[in-house]
């Protein structure tokens, strides 16, 4: 019986913790405030650019996966730089004003001309509204 309580404790005390483990790689949805550097979390995110056009944004990926999106709003000036996992950077809102950097690691950067596309995007696409 006092075997089985052991295991009983022990199992109280680490599902909680993996649970938040787990939750953590996973990433979380992200929407910036402010103009200061916006940046993601160690998971692979999804991080959008402020609520309206005319408002600039500053956002730097980090670890994972991220799903960056400044492509919503227009007449601003977006720069977005990739962290090190494989990142998909989107920056075509409708005006030439952003920069797309991809991090350490593979990213796919999508943008309204190709001067928006930093040196470190793997791959470029650019989209013409």
């Amino acid at each position: 019986m006092r075997k089985l309580m052991m295991v009983v404790a022990l199992v109280v005390v680490l599902v909680p913790l993996a649970a938040v483990a787990s939750l953590a790689a996973t990433g979380q949805l992200i929407q910036c405030r402010n103009v200061l550097p916006c940046t993601g979390s160690k998971g692979d995110d999804k991080i959008l650019e402020r609520i309206g056009n005319g408002k600039h944004d500053r956002i730097i990926a980090r670890v994972g996966g991220d799903r960056v999106l400044a492509n919503k709003y227009t007449a601003d000036t977006d720069v977005v730089r990739g962290g090190g996992g494989t990142d998909r950077i989107n920056v075509a809102d409708g005006d030439t004003l952003d920069t797309a950097n991809g991090g350490k690691s593979r990213d796919r950067c999508i943008v309204d001309a190709r001067k928006e596309a930093g040196t470190s995007c793997s791959s470029v696409e650019v989209r013409r509204p």
